[in-house]
């Protein structure tokens, strides 16, 4: 007749006894779970897996409070537990030895978002545990499709001074030392007196330019410039100059090939005919619209292998660019 009574009282609540319990009880019309303590148990640990506070145990199990033993009965006030509704997003059963920081990396989110989601106030998880992962901010979303070339002004350029650092620049212009680092390519701190850095976040515009093939002659503030056809040449590099943007950018367009023995160098760079060495150049795959910004280390040789290209690079930046040829087709762009 107990049983009955119990078995009626579960469904009238809505619950099923736990699988870590011994069973449960109703003792004046109030349900408990039954649970017999095991090796290395604690009052705290077995209030997390039951949904109750530490001194809801002790209420009713007042001798609990000089310790616990392998094999003791205590009568836990059963809560009902109801199932967390995803807002947008997923809900995730915690595994053996996972933890809030491992599943955050697994979902791309912060710790601090699973706990405000789950309303946890600690780290603790238990096997099974159920957690809400929404849908974040943080969550990376797919890689857009490759925008226009950046619009810069020649203020977006800093030239590197005696005695300045990375941390130093970044404060004068309000930015951070790592978005330096991102727009300049460089995998480290070190500057060098009159490398140039860019300094602000590239503004798009959405027009394309227009392009113009030029004569490869010498082009002089006197001198006029040529203009063959709208058609560009793959195998010479050209110069365009429509629209112009700014006096002191210099857009060009020709082949682009794999500086040789920079396959351990991690840094992005270039040799280049006319850029002085630490000259910071965006150079764009004009197959496919990938961008990497180089540092210039050194004229580009005027030899007979190099008379049709504008521009080499190290073997990161070719991979940046996605390049699959030996020579492919880029865009360059500087300020003088």
């Amino acid at each position: 007749m107990i049983k009955l009574l119990i078995f009626a009282g579960l469904a009238f609540y809505g619950t099923e006894a736990h699988p870590d319990s011994v069973g449960t009880e109703v003792i004046n019309g109030k349900i408990f779970v039954i649970h017999r303590v095991d090796e290395k148990e604690t009052l705290y640990g077995i209030s997390r897996r039951y949904g109750v506070t530490v001194n809801q145990i002790l209420e009713y199990n007042p001798t609990a409070d000089a310790g616990l033993e392998v094999g003791q009965i205590l009568k836990v006030p059963y809560v009902p537990r109801s199932k967390p509704q995803p807002a947008q997003g997923n809900i995730h059963k915690v595994a053996e030895k996972e933890t809030l920081f491992s599943i955050s990396r697994m979902y791309n989110v912060t710790v601090d978002e699973l706990k405000q989601w789950n309303n946890l106030a600690d780290n603790a998880l238990s096997v099974g545990q159920e957690l809400v992962i929404r849908k974040s901010e943080s969550i990376v979303s797919p890689q857009p499709m490759p925008a226009p070339p950046p619009v810069k002004s020649i203020q977006s350029v800093h030239t590197v001074a005696a005695k300045e650092t990375l941390y130093s620049i970044a404060r004068k212009y309000g930015v951070s030392v790592q978005q330096l680092k991102e727009w300049n390519g460089l995998t480290t701190e070190e500057l060098k007196v009159g490398q140039q850095l860019l300094v602000a976040q590239p503004v798009y515009n959405k027009e394309q330019p227009v392009v113009t093939t030029i004569t490869e002659q010498p082009v002089t503030e006197n001198s006029q410039k040529e203009v063959i056809a709208p058609v560009v040449d793959v195998s010479k590099p050209v110069i365009i100059t429509e629209p112009v943007r700014n006096a002191n950018e210099i857009v060009e367009s020709g082949l682009a090939e794999l500086i040789d023995g920079t396959e351990a160098n991690r840094k992005y760079l270039a040799l280049h005919r006319t850029a002085p060495v630490g000259t910071i150049l965006k150079v764009r795959n004009e197959l496919n619209g990938r961008e990497v910004f180089v540092r210039v280390i050194g004229k580009l040789p005027d030899t007979a292998l190099t008379d049709k290209l504008i521009i080499r690079i190290s073997k990161s930046a070719y991979d940046r660019l996605g390049a699959i040829d030996p020579r492919f087709r880029v865009e360059v762009t500087f300020y003088k």
